[in-house]
């Protein structure tokens, strides 16, 4: 990947050293939805379904970041936001990036049944392989709502055909943290791979430094000390609103009361937070990472691994 001229370091304690090379690999990913769709839903909005105007601009803004970036991403895409922006998913998949599935409907996987977490798999995936002709391999849960003892989520995954999961992700207080991707053998012998997202284990606290929303509120030198001890292929992950240009507007419809509005409004109070500093933060990290696809990682470890497989618990 093309590399900038070294600079001297500069004072100011968010301006990293620069290299000659990149020092470790991490996997990107893009969490694909409709933020617009999403608050609405949350607060019971009529009409919620429909798209919103602003995921267009985000991802071509996103894309064109990544083009800049000499970087590929795998976008875990939310079934019912690619029906709607089907010409979108058509250009993810002309600049090049791997395509993974983040469910249909953005439901917390625990609050369904093995059944309903089928369905709603088969779902996304089959709008997906209408609009790609590819079957996705990898998939990540809404709000990485699969912990490590869901045993049942993960043999209804390689069930469904898919071929790693990126699910987990450590609360701040949380122990024992996974950094490293490893193999889970399930009881049917058959294995899944669990890439984690990036956590900093530091001392008694795990710090979530692989998302934009802690890039938000983290000075750039600590993020980037942060991923540097992270696990091996330890992972990023992005949304297209916090790549959005323009400050993001709920543009809930008439007769939305007071309270859905206020709610509304801070939830767009706390993205624009990540919004503002979201790209800047990736081209620091590409400086001194390379970045690659998730599919690329899982094609790395499938091909090289020679340890046993964890046994689910």
């Amino acid at each position: 990947m093309a590399r900038t001229p070294e600079q001297p370091r500069a004072r100011n304690e968010d301006q990293p050293p620069t290299g000659d090379r990149p020092e470790r690999t991490l996997l990107l990913s893009v969490d694909f939805e409709d933020w617009h769709q999403l608050v609405r839903r949350r607060v019971s909005a009529s009409g919620w379904q429909q798209p919103g105007p602003a995921l267009a601009r985000q991802t071509n803004a996103l894309l064109d970041l990544l083009d800049e970036l000499h970087a590929r991403a795998t976008f875990f895409v939310l079934g019912m936001a690619a029906r709607t922006h089907p010409d979108l998913l058509e250009a993810v998949v002309a600049r090049g990036h791997e395509i993974g599935c983040h469910g249909d409907a953005h439901l917390p996987v625990l609050g369904q049944t093995p059944q309903e977490f089928a369905a709603d798999l088969r779902a996304a995936r089959s709008t997906i392989e209408q609009l790609t002709g590819s079957r996705p391999i990898g998939y990540r849960a809404p709000a990485f709502s699969i912990p490590r003892d869901a045993r049942w989520a993960y043999e209804v995954l390689e069930a469904e055909g898919f071929a790693y999961d990126s699910s987990q992700h450590e609360s701040p207080a949380g122990r024992g943290a996974d950094v490293a991707p490893y193999e889970l053998e399930l009881p049917n012998g058959q294995t899944l791979w669990e890439l984690p997202v990036a956590v900093w284990s530091a001392g008694p606290a795990n710090l979530r430094v692989g998302g934009a929303s802690y890039w938000s509120i983290a000075p750039r030198r600590l993020v980037l000390h942060g991923l540097s001890r992270a696990g091996r292929l330890a992972g990023l992950y992005l949304h297209p609103h916090e790549l959005d240009p323009q400050p993001l507007e709920p543009l809930l419809p008439p007769g939305t009361g007071v309270p859905q509005r206020a709610q509304a409004r801070l939830r767009a109070l706390q993205r624009n937070a990540a919004r503002r500093r979201a790209a800047a933060v990736l081209r620091t990290i590409a400086q001194r990472f390379r970045l690659i696809s998730y599919g690329e990682g899982h094609a790395t470890l499938s091909a090289g691994s020679g340890t046993r497989p964890r046994a689910l618990s």
